[in-house]
């Protein structure tokens, strides 16, 4: 039934709609206007699985969109291949182009990203205005009426044409949208850090999106060329770019009918002001500044509280669950190890002057639950960010079942299988507390990117596999029933027990818990320190990072204590209460004696 109505909603109606467009509208004018709607419809449909999935601000898409122009145009008149095989060419050449920009700004974020994006437009801008032997400069270079494999193509067809390409770009668009690649795209625009730890390559992931959209963006290139027989550099400024990143934003960034929307408007509205040409960018720019004061979701987002537009409106991606079945669940861990597992040797990590941990030495035992617990500032944070490879140290190894990963990034050491929770939460806010832990299970899926372009049935029976392997989970956790809630909805105690159900979907050997306790209620440290009993019979290896100091003496086997960055003392529990470092580290006598013998916390 789903996939019927996905059929009549994305393909026939449209398919529908296109070809009859021109009975209704059958002037040149009007059909004009359709194909330059129906092109940029295509470039903001890959800006927005760019700026509105990922979160990745692209100010420079002028340069992917004129690339695909000229090499389309030069494929077809100088090589002489036909338009629609050097549009493909042409597309793949900007997709490429977008890796490489990818690749060059991966460090940058928000404004400096969109820096890096403008310089590479108004590169591409001044080649194509300089380079007048190819391009033609300003003058302009004339292309050939398109042809598809020897029949020409007339305006209606032409547009029939490029609906037909924005109809599959949609489909495919929406396949993204639904399945793990929308959802890996959100989840690192959300949080980098979080989605690295659980396995994601946060670098290839950026460098695939932007090639997806400059692909779109340079196949939208390709079909200008060829619209009017013509092209002129003057065409491809920084205001175009601007152009397009509005129509994603007044449409609603990251939601499936925002494109439509939005390239209405930067389309349709210069029609009505076709008299004002001088300040259509002075309108667009005050059009953008109230959207972003009075509709900061865009227009499709100010409906949000319409029920009837909710599956167009949300920026949650959508999956095809199926039936979730409220079945017994069990822990799906790996087998448990004996023996050391990970062992810190010589550990050090200095900033600057500053010695964040000194020479630290600790020893993991499989099947154990190994405390860290310390001062403030004695270095707990650091070791967790040293183990979960978001800092690599100053000096020492780090060693996994006998395997040096101490240079490895966090997600070669999630794919290790070790991941953690963070201390300061890291959800990922725009998806539910379903999606967020099935995103956890990252490394487990199997398909690729064709068969989700596709949404092939082996895609959909995965979704729906794991998407029962979340909802397990997250009965083993008690939020079963909060499934489908947006995760930062969620009281903040709740909100931990979420973070360590997405870190069991890894099915990791260690899990590593930072101050899970941190924040809650006491009635949700009691859950908290619950489902930790729970994963500790079931075997599972965990560092537990902790000022709770009942929840680490009641639960570890074995604790470490830092202060200053050293280790001062190690041992069970018992050994840990008696310790006089221990006692001397935190400041007071009888509090003390209390916080180490485990009935009082510090908060």
């Amino acid at each position: 039934m789903i996939k019927a109505k996905w059929w009549i909603y994305q393909i026939v109606i449209p398919l529908v709609l296109l070809y009859a467009f021109p009975w209704f509208f059958n002037n040149a004018h009007t059909i004009h206007v359709a194909q330059t709607f129906l092109i940029t419809y295509i470039v903001i449909v890959g800006l927005n699985l760019l700026v509105g999935l990922s979160n990745q601000l692209s100010l420079g898409h002028v340069g992917f969109y004129a690339i695909g122009a000229y090499l389309s145009a030069i494929l077809t008149m100088k090589v002489g291949l036909n338009f629609f095989v050097s549009i493909v060419i042409a597309g793949l050449i900007a997709a490429v182009f977008g890796a490489i920009v990818a690749l060059l700004s991966l460090r940058a974020k928000g404004p400096y990203l969109a820096m890096v994006t403008i310089a590479f437009g108004e590169l591409i801008s001044i080649i194509a205005n300089r380079w007048v032997d190819v391009t033609g400069g300003p003058a302009g270079t004339k292309t050939s009426v398109p042809s598809l494999f020897g029949l020409e193509l007339d305006p209606i067809q032409y547009m029939w044409f490029i609906g037909l390409l924005a109809i599959i770009f949609t489909a495919f668009a929406t396949n993204i949208f639904r399945g793990r690649f929308g959802r890996t795209f959100t989840a690192f625009g959300n949080s980098e850090v979080a989605s690295e730890v659980l396995g994601i390559n946060v670098r290839n992931w950026k460098i695939l999106a932007f090639a997806v959209s400059a692909f779109l963006a340079g196949v939208g290139g390709g079909l200008f060329a060829f619209q009017n027989q013509f092209i002129s550099s003057t065409t491809f400024e920084l205001n175009l770019s601007i152009m397009f990143l509005i129509a994603v934003i007044i449409g609603g960034s990251g939601t499936k009918i925002g494109p439509i929307i939005g390239t209405a408007v930067i389309v349709g509205l210069p029609q009505f002001l076709h008299n004002f040409v001088d300040y259509h960018l002075m309108i667009f720019g005050g059009i953008l500044l109230l959207a972003l004061i009075l509709l900061p979701d865009g227009i499709v987002g100010a409906f949000t509280n319409l029920s009837y537009f909710k599956k167009f409106s949300s920026k949650k991606v959508i999956t095809e669950l199926g039936i979730l079945h409220d079945r017994e669940a069990t822990l799906d861990l790996p087998d448990g190890i004996n023996g050391k597992v990970l062992e810190l040797k010589n550990i050090s990590m200095y900033f600057g002057g500053l010695k964040a941990i000194d020479d630290v030495e600790i020893e993991v035992l499989g099947g154990t639950v190994h405390g860290i617990i310390g001062p403030n500032g004695s270095g707990k944070s650091t070791t967790v960010n040293v183990l979960s490879g978001v800092y690599m140290p100053t000096s020492g190894n780090m060693l996994w079942k006998g395997q040096n990963i101490t240079k490895y990034a966090p997600h070669s050491i999630a794919q290790e299988g070790i991941t953690r929770t963070f201390q300061n939460l890291q959800l990922f806010e725009d998806m539910s507390v379903l999606q967020n832990v099935m995103v956890g299970f990252h490394r487990h899926f199997k398909t690729g990117f064709l068969k989700n372009l596709l949404y092939l049935g082996q895609v959909s029976d995965e979704e729906k596999y794991y998407a029962q392997k979340a909802f397990d989970l997250l009965r083993i956790v008690g939020l079963e029933k909060r499934a489908h809630e947006k995760a930062s909805d969620l009281p903040y105690g709740e909100q931990r027990l979420v973070e360590i159900a997405r870190g069991l979907a890894l099915k990791p050997e260690l899990l590593i818990l930072d101050e899970p306790a941190a924040g809650a209620s006491p009635k949700e440290i009691e859950k908290i320190m619950d489902v930790i009993q729970r994963l500790k019979k079931a075997g599972l290896s965990i560092i537990l990072v902790e000022h709770h100091m009942d929840i680490v003496m009641n639960i570890c086997d074995y604790i470490t204590v830092l202060d200053f960055g050293k280790k001062i003392c190690e041992g069970n529990p018992e050994t840990i209460q008696n310790d006089p470092r221990v006692i001397d580290a935190y400041l007071g006598e009888e509090e003390v004696n209390q916080l180490v013998a485990g009935t009082k916390s510090v908060g």
